[in-house]
């Protein structure tokens, strides 16, 4: 199973069909059993925040929860803009989608929308692994009220990234950084500030909250602060020792780095261990957090309200395999995303030999929340990054 891939047609319809392919596949129209399509029963699975990673191995994983449970599940990848365009067109109607995955900017724009989702923790007899949720990541997504309405399924966290071949004692604060970028002058890699990737400006305001300047404030207090100045011409002089050109994709980056031109970066921890796993990156690459903190996001798992009640209980059950330990195991080990669910002492010791321990990181996880500045970042981040 570990070699199948998920083909999907994503058409104006959200559920539009899904089939699996590859050795071992069940033919079209059957369940992974082989017993005729629906004998258990089915679910569409929309997905509208994992990449070209997660789509391997929902491909992967999936076959199995349909063994497992005896149901079909149809896993059809998009974009949030474009599945709440289709929720918002069904309201007051029974919905093609029984289970979602959301980012929590699309997870809050649907609910700021008025669009409803069942409150999960009323069906914990069906999903007996949200025990193992922490009770606030049921009631709020990084300040946004869900009121049980969502779970976490996964924790993405940024982190500084670097080949430990060439740097074995990595920096372990912005300022130290700093002070040593001479050590790696023209090795240190970024992904521009303008590109379509969030990386870059990321790790340009990470930079800067490392160097003392408070995002919680309005994007005007904000430009106005002797901070903000100051930590942009720090930024500047930082800028000096990176490898040019900048990146413009993740891909490139992680070429750079393949390429021995890049040792050192601060991007997404699970899409850079998961690449270098596929031979895309040194083997040596590790993993770190700074305790100033580093960008921090999470992918919710949500049941539409007015999903049909028989497709409802699917779902529940669906949810409550994504969430059981084996799967959120493999999901750490494999993925490189930080688990869900409090069980941290299932995850193999040799994992944190390659990224931090949980406990190390979850303070740490600073979320996105001022938009205003994020976007004067991707505008004007390339005047400070050397452009």
């Amino acid at each position: 199973m570990r070699n199948l891939l998920v083909v999907c047609v994503v058409a104006a319809v959200v559920g539009a069909a899904c089939t699996t392919t590859g050795p071992g596949a069940s033919p079209a129209g059957a369940s992974p059993a082989g017993s005729a399509a629906g004998a258990g029963g089915s679910i569409t699975f929309a997905d509208t925040a994992g990449g070209a990673n997660f789509q391997k191995f929902f491909g992967s994983i999936l076959p199995q929860a349909s063994k497992d449970l005896g149901i079909e599940i149809k896993y059809v990848p998009g974009a949030g803009a474009e599945l709440q365009t289709r929720l918002e067109a069904q309201k007051g109607a029974e919905v093609d989608v029984d289970l979602i995955l959301l980012k929590p900017d699309v997870l809050g724009n649907m609910l700021k929308a008025g669009l409803a989702f069942e409150p999960l923790p009323d069906h914990a007899t069906q999903i007996p692994n949200l025990a193992f949720i922490e009770p606030n990541d049921l009631k709020e997504a990084f300040g946004l009220p869900t009121k049980g309405q969502a779970t976490p399924f996964f924790r993405d966290q940024f982190g500084l990234l670097f080949d430990s071949a060439k740097i074995p004692n990595p920096p372990t604060s912005w300022q130290e950084f700093f002070d040593r970028r001479a050590e790696w002058a023209g090795h240190i890699g970024m992904i521009r500030p303008d590109a379509k990737s969030g990386g870059g400006r990321l790790m340009l305001r990470d930079f800067l909250i490392g160097a003392g300047v408070d995002f919680k404030k309005p994007l005007p207090e904000l430009q106005a602060s002797a901070e903000w100045k100051a930590g942009l011409e720090k930024f500047r002089e930082f800028a000096k020792a990176m490898y040019q050109p900048l990146a413009s994709e993740p891909t490139v980056l992680f070429q750079q780095f393949k390429n021995g031109d890049v040792w050192i970066s601060e991007y997404a921890i699970d899409f850079t261990l998961w690449s270098r796993d596929q031979g895309l990156l040194p083997e040596t690459m590790k993993a770190a957090v700074f305790d100033s903190g580093m960008y921090g996001g999470a992918a919710y798992l949500a049941v539409p309200a007015n999903t049909p009640a028989a497709k409802k209980e699917l779902a529940y059950r669906v949810l409550d395999w994504l969430l059981s330990e084996q799967t959120q195991v493999r999901m750490q080990t494999e993925m490189w995303e930080y688990m869900a669910i409090n069980k941290f002492d299932a995850v193999p010791a040799k994992t944190w030999e390659t990224i931090p321990r949980w406990e190390d990181v979850q303070d740490k996880r600073i979320p996105l929340t001022n938009l205003d500045a994020f976007n004067w970042l991707k505008e004007n981040g390339m005047t400070y990054a050397g452009g």
